[in-house]
C-alpha cells in the first residue's frame, strides 16, 4: 500500500511539474500554431531565420502561415491582426521571415509582420505622448502606389510609437530597406526599455542582417507600464484614405516566427 501511494504521488508531482513548463499562450489564436523551444545564443544580434527558429523556452513561435489581403478593405478586416502574450521588463527581439508573395499588389502600402507592443500598445493613430505605451512595427509603403496603380520602389520601413514621438502617427526614422515580390527578407526587431523618464532605451530593426535603424528612444514614462506585454502580427493595407487600397488580392507569406526576452 506503502509503495502504491508513493509512486502514486510521483506520477501527480510529474504532472504538474509537466504543466508549469508549458509555453504561454497565444492570446487570440488557436493552439495548433507551433511554439519553438530550442535554445538560442547571441539574441540581440542580428540572426538568420534558422537560428532564430531555436528559441529560449521562456519565449515562443509561430509556424509557416500565409495571410491574404482581401480586395477593396483596409486594416484588419482585409488581413489579420492577431497578438501573442510575453512579458519583459528590460530587452525583448522578435524574429520572423517574411516573402510578398509574386504578383504582390503594393498600392500605397500597409503594416506587416510581427511586432512588439509596450505598456498601453499605442497603435493605429493613438501616440504614445502621455507615457504609458509605444509599439515597434513594420511597415510597406510604397510612394507611387494607390488603389488604380500597383506601384513600383516599395521599401520596408519601422513604425514606432513611443513617448517623445514627433507626430500623430508612427515614427519612421527616415529609413528605407527596398524590398522586391518573390524574395524572403530575414526581418528582426528588439527592444530595450528606459528607465525611468531617461532616454535610455533603445529600438534596432535588421533586414537581412543590414542594421536598418539603432535609435536610443524613451519609450515610457509610467514605471506600470514599463513592460513588453504582447508580440503582435498585424497584416492589412493603410492607411485610411481610399488610396490605400487595392483591387486585387495578394498575400504575405511568414515562413516562421520567433521571440525571446533576454
Amino acid at each position: 500500500m506503502k509503495k502504491f501511494l508513493k509512486l502514486t504521488s510521483l506520477l501527480f508531482i510529474t504532472v504538474l511539474v509537466f504543466h508549469s513548463c508549458e509555453k504561454e499562450q497565444d492570446l487570440n489564436e488557436p493552439q495548433a500554431v507551433s511554439k519553438e523551444v530550442s535554445q538560442s545564443t547571441d539574441k540581440e544580434a542580428p540572426q538568420n531565420a534558422n537560428k532564430a527558429a531555436a528559441v529560449a523556452a521562456a519565449g515562443g513561435g509561430a509556424g509557416a502561415r500565409t495571410i491574404t489581403l482581401q480586395t477593396n478593405t483596409l486594416s484588419c478586416p482585409g488581413g489579420l491582426c492577431t497578438s501573442y502574450g510575453v512579458w519583459s521588463e528590460g530587452i525583448y527581439t522578435v524574429w520572423f521571415q517574411m516573402k510578398f508573395n509574386s504578383g504582390f499588389y503594393w498600392s500605397r502600402g500597409g503594416k506587416c509582420g510581427y511586432g512588439i507592443l509596450i505598456g498601453d500598445q499605442n497603435t493605429g493613430g493613438d501616440p504614445g505622448w502621455d507615457g504609458n505605451g509605444g509599439s515597434a512595427r513594420f511597415m510597406w509603403y510604397c510612394p507611387n502606389g494607390s488603389n488604380s496603380a500597383k506601384g513600383s520602389g516599395a521599401y520596408l520601413q519601422p513604425y514606432v510609437y513611443y513617448k517623445d514621438q514627433p507626430g500623430q502617427f508612427g515614427n519612421d526614422f527616415g529609413k528605407k530597406y527596398y524590398i522586391q515580390e518573390g524574395v524572403t527578407y530575414n526581418c528582426q526587431i528588439s527592444v530595450k526599455l528606459n528607465t525611468g523618464s531617461s532616454t535610455n532605451g533603445y529600438v534596432k530593426y535588421y533586414v537581412n542582417g543590414t542594421e536598418l535603424l539603432n535609435q536610443t528612444i524613451r519609450w515610457v514614462t509610467n514605471d506600470a507600464k514599463r513592460n513588453v506585454n504582447a508580440v503582435s502580427l498585424h497584416t492589412f493595407r493603410g492607411g485610411s484614405q481610399e488610396y490605400w487600397k487595392a483591387p486585387v488580392t495578394s498575400s504575405i507569406y511568414y515562413a516562421s516566427a520567433a521571440w525571446d526576452a533576454q
